[in-house]
């Protein structure tokens, strides 16, 4: 029961409603939001200005010129064991061909770009329909193109952009809808500790999902949110400290504050992070853990408590 529970909570939200002719609403692709990167989510998203990984192109693209070496990162999981698949695949930089390493440059810099796919299943949802009853699974995908460099003016300041494509297919409906994502970071040194500081705007104007095959063919609205955080490296570079705000520029509920840190000790990382949305009384705590058994390899878990049920995340990341 609380699997269906969930299910239908979450086919609503991420507009199954407007799929059968409901008024056109806001707030959809709810599951876009719950972030990408095990390593990112184990400091509960304060990430905006840390950019590192392949999982930068969701916190922000800028990050991705940092990548020197080629990346991928993998994760599938039961969210919050209610029998909801949800899954990505990262790929990032430039991949090495033979002894040569490819690389498109403008005005001497490198353009480096991520490809990403982050996809949520919900299998097994009941209904009814002239007193005949039955199932039915909701899709619900985001693909990234992601696209970053320094500035050819100020190597410190870090440009970057996502183009994203959300696509969902629920009973006899289908979605599409595109939208845009650009981002800035900076990275220098302040009183001798290496800092950065990033700002992101995510579906910049308020993306609009269109559905077709549905009474009505509906719009919904994915908001526009803004992100500016920081981060810096402190114990000879061992401890990491971030923090990020982020709102919507039309919906206020969106309001959030991300702390994280991650302590690394030669080849084992250890992460916390709260994630406090300030319509919420509280935030709530999350828990990470890495390990680097090889130098191209590293293993991520993440543990995410949730009202419904607990999550427990594992990725892959490999670079060469």
């Amino acid at each position: 029961m609380r699997g269906i529970l969930f299910a239908f909570c979450l086919v609503i939200v991420s507009g199954a409603v407007l799929a059968q002719g409901v008024p056109p609403g806001f707030d959809a692709a709810s599951f876009a939001r719950i972030g990408v990167g095990v390593r990112a989510l184990g400091m509960a998203g304060a990430f905006t200005a840390v950019a590192e990984g392949p999982a930068t192109m969701y916190w922000n693209p800028a990050g991705l010129a940092n990548l020197e070496k080629f990346a991928a990162e993998g994760m599938y999981t039961n969210w919050m064991s209610a029998d909801v698949h949800y899954q990505y695949l990262l790929l990032a930089g430039w991949p090495p061909i033979g002894e040569e390493r490819p690389a498109l440059r403008f005005q001497g810099q490198p353009v480096v770009f991520g490809l990403g796919w982050v996809s949520v299943v919900v299998p097994n949802i009941p209904w009814v329909e002239n007193d005949q009853y039955g199932t039915f699974t909701a899709w619900s995908n985001l693909f990234l193109a992601s696209v970053s460099l320094a500035s050819p003016k100020f190597p410190n300041l870090h440009l970057g952009a996502n183009f994203k494509v959300y696509h969902d297919r629920i009973l006899e409906g289908v979605s599409l809808g595109l939208g845009w994502d650009f981002g800035l970071l900076w990275r220098g040194e302040i009183a001798g500790f290496p800092v950065s500081l990033g700002v992101v705007a995510t579906d910049v104007g308020d993306t609009t999902i269109r559905w077709y095959g549905t009474e009505g063919e509906p719009e919904n609205y994915v908001p526009w949110l803004l992100r500016v955080g920081a981060a810096a490296r402190v114990w000879e570079g061992k401890v990491l400290l971030g923090g990020s705000y982020e709102w919507g520029l039309r919906r206020p509920r969106f309001e959030r504050v991300r702390l994280g840190v991650e302590i690394s000790l030669d080849w084992v990382s250890l992460r916390l992070g709260y994630d406090w949305l300030l319509t919420e009384p509280t935030g709530r705590w999350r828990a990470g853990l890495g390990v680097r058994p090889m130098e191209w390899m590293e293993v991520d878990y993440a543990f995410i408590p949730g009202t419904l049920g607990d999550s427990h995340l594992v990725a892959l990341q490999a670079s060469f």
